[in-house]
């Protein structure tokens, strides 16, 4: 027998979703009209803890939350193009070597202080004061006087950043440089009236901590959590729309069981970690539906200190490369956690041609053997000994990899490689100084151009190889100012040199797998144009939680969408 609904039921029924009362979070900006109410508007992650929230002190010691409660002159967005920030529009000057930045006015801290043009020209000159050592310095050389400062060859107010006036900051260069505003992503400004308050002290604590971004630091309890509210002082582009971000923060010595905690809902977002994770989570009914997975651009490879025995031969190099058997370490150690790496940049990265270099040091290891041979190794004798280290902070991702090579490398030369853990401001430290043998690393992008990822290979940078011809086809590609295209070719040929020399043995992308809420929404998770979903820090601050049943985003027996409760009420 035919079963019907009240046709006054039915129209109740369907046009409830738009008679929700739209909300407004707690600093009053109005939410979407599918978003659940505010006390439901909170976000909840783990992250390993740092020492301070202050991006221009630190790094590689910094807190998780130092991108949320700074404000930086522009953003990324998941389509890995620029938006607005503090700076509302930007152009260089038709020679090339200032770009102007106008600020948006009327921007404070949220002690209620004015934040404008001025606070960045302090936040570059405490980057590169020699006094405050800061760990990343090298990133910020293009600006003008930059490097002499850092040296103390010149005062830090030699530094080419000026405030024209409050809302124009210039930036000015040593030569033209077109990929600058992609480069000041990282621009998170520090308070100068809080740091001449308190010293390096200002951004260890809630208490004394000032913020100029979309959140603020309601409470810090070191190792346990981090809670930032939404900054009712914000001005900038990005309101937030979530209510809170709550940060559970953990030791490298004290790893929090991740999975557990989302199941057990005590978290809505987490980075899993490892294959036995992943494959549980892909025989779980409820939990597959809420996997996230996409090829990252980081690119893990061995560095080598090319300037010393035994990596200053060149045959030597090539050995080792011919030694690395990519798809067994793939079907293995990486297997759905990475994608064979033959080059720097990864696919979908601006410029990257991954098969070109697919066969440049296929796996063949009679011809590693051959080389190591003509290198006065035979066998691997009288080969010394030599340690892989791998990174701390990195080695769950990286200590069955390091021990399949390790094993690789045996089988092939016959040559006795160790694996090393070592602590991240030693082994970061040891790369720069050029002081490590031989290391396995992770380098993720900095922003989407070639100029940050083979930047990173120029002999001034972290690795001990050097090669003129990549040092000028470098050069030429950053201060190019024509065409895309053209610019990406000429990396491609600085690329090939850096490939055909072995400055590194370039082994896998990693497939970053997440799991989130099915209620929480951005459209920044949304694909974009190279397909991925994308988690970033857009996703904090424009995702808000819907109003929906979790159960009933989930296909499993019981669970029915609304049309096909009505089709089945209806028959």
């Amino acid at each position: 027998m035919r079963r019907t609904i009240p046709y006054l039921f039915l129209l109740v029924f369907l046009s409830a979703p738009d008679t929700f009362a739209q909300h407004v979070n707690a600093i009053g900006v109005e939410l979407p009209k599918d978003a659940a109410p505010p006390e439901r508007q909170r976000l909840r992650f783990f992250e390993m803890d740092g020492t301070y929230m202050e991006w221009f002190k630190t790094i590689y010691k910094r807190s998780p939350a130092t991108n949320l409660i700074g404000e930086p002159l522009v953003r990324q967005d998941h389509n890995y193009d620029l938006v607005p920030a503090a700076a509302k529009s930007w152009e260089a000057t038709p020679d090339g070597y200032t770009w102007l930045f106008h600020l948006r006015s009327g921007m404070q801290w949220d002690d209620g202080r004015p934040f404008n043009a001025h606070d960045y020209v302090f936040t570059f000159r405490r980057g590169a004061d020699p006094d405050n050592a800061y760990d990343f310095e090298w990133h910020y050389r293009i600006i003008k006087n930059w490097s002499a400062v850092v040296a103390r060859q010149l005062p830090v107010d030699s530094l080419g950043v000026e405030a024209i006036d409050d809302t124009t900051l210039a930036v000015h260069t040593e030569q033209p440089v077109p990929y600058l505003p992609f480069n000041l992503i990282m621009s998170w400004a520090s308070p100068e009236h809080a740091v001449a308050k308190y010293g390096d002290e200002w951004s260890t604590r809630a208490e004394t901590h000032v913020s100029s971004g979309p959140f603020k630091v309601s409470e810090w309890r070191k190792n346990e959590v981090i809670v930032l509210d939404a900054n009712p002082m914000y001005r900038g582009s990005m309101p937030p729309l979530l209510d809170q971000v709550i940060i559970r923060v953990f030791s490298q010595s004290a790893q929090p069981l991740m999975l557990s905690a989302y199941t057990a809902e005590e978290v809505d977002m987490i980075l899993l970690s490892g294959q036995a994770s992943l494959g549980r989570v892909k025989s779980d009914p409820v939990l597959r539906h809420e996997l996230h997975s996409m090829v990252n651009f980081v690119t893990f490879y061995m560095t080598m200190d090319t300037y010393n025995p035994p990596f200053d031969d060149l045959r030597v190099r090539k050995a080792f490369a011919h030694s690395i058997d990519r798809t067994a370490l793939m079907d293995s150690a990486l297997k759905d956690v990475g994608v064979a790496a033959y080059s720097m940049l990864a696919p979908g990265f601006p410029g990257s041609k991954p098969e070109a270099f697919r066969n440049t040091f296929p796996y063949d290891p009679e011809r590693a053997r051959q080389l190591m041979a003509e290198a006065g190794y035979p066998d691997g004798k009288g080969f010394p000994q030599v340690d892989l280290w791998i990174r701390a902070h990195d080695v769950q991702s990286t200590r069955l990899p390091a021990e399949a090579i390790q094993a690789m490398i045996a089988d092939a030369l016959n040559v006795r490689v160790g694996v090393r853990v070592i602590e991240r401001k030693v082994f970061t430290d040891g790369l720069n100084n050029h002081e490590v043998t031989l290391a396995l690393v992770a380098y993720s992008q900095d922003f989407p151009d070639p100029a940050n990822l083979l930047g990173l290979w120029r002999s001034r940078g972290r690795h001990a190889w050097h090669d003129e011809t990549f040092e000028r086809l470098i050069h030429e590609g950053n201060e190019f100012m024509g065409s895309p295209e053209e610019r990406y070719a000429i990396y491609h040929a600085a690329e090939r040199r850096l490939v055909e020399d072995v400055g590194g043995i370039f082994l896998w992308f990693p497939v970053e797998h997440r799991l989130w809420k099915p209620d929480f929404y951005s459209p920044t998770l949304l694909p974009n144009r190279l397909g991925m979903e994308v988690w970033s820090n857009l996703t904090w601050m424009n995702g808000y939680f819907r109003n929906t049943d979790r159960a009933a985003a989930v296909d499993r027996p019981g669970n029915r969408g609304l049309w096909d409760w009505l089709k089945s009420a209806l028959d």
